[in-house]
């Protein structure tokens, strides 16, 4: 059974914008994690940095599978503490007042995979609507 995790806001801002700032390195680093060779191009991989704590060593290794510039970001990711590979999908729309962007993290299996999904959906929520928002200088609604 898998269990997956959907986070979805809407921003003040252009998909453009939100687009830069899920692909740009540098912003990545203020408001994700630090990250090693990341480029928006399939088969692109890639590494996220965080720190470190008990029974994970702050690493993520990911790939790029998908890319639709401004829509559609996906790669493929897997933490030290994951048995299996699981999918971030970012998907952007643009909307009256900005983009609607609706993130998915798919994949999570079994005993194991209940609590990295609760965990995950916990630093996802976290993420989205505090530090990418606030990354873009705006709030989420």
């Amino acid at each position: 059974m898998s269990r997956d995790i959907t986070v979805e806001v809407d921003l003040p801002h252009p998909p453009a914008l939100v687009w830069s700032a899920l692909t740009d390195p540098e912003a990545l680093a203020t408001w994700l994690m630090p990250v090693e060779d990341f480029a928006p191009v399939v088969g692109q991989k890639f590494v996220l940095r965080a720190k470190p704590m008990p029974g994970w060593d702050g690493i993520v290794h990911c790939e790029v599978t998908e890319v639709d510039e401004p829509h559609v970001l996906t790669y493929a990711w897997r933490g030290s503490a994951m048995r299996h590979t699981t999918t971030v999908r970012w998907q952007l729309s643009a909307v009256d007042n900005g983009t609607r962007l609706r993130l998915e993290h798919n994949g999570f299996t079994g005993l194991a995979g209940l609590l990295l999904q609760f965990m995950h959906s916990t630093g996802w929520r976290r993420i989205v609507r505090t530090r990418l928002a606030g990354h873009l200088g705006s709030t989420v609604t």
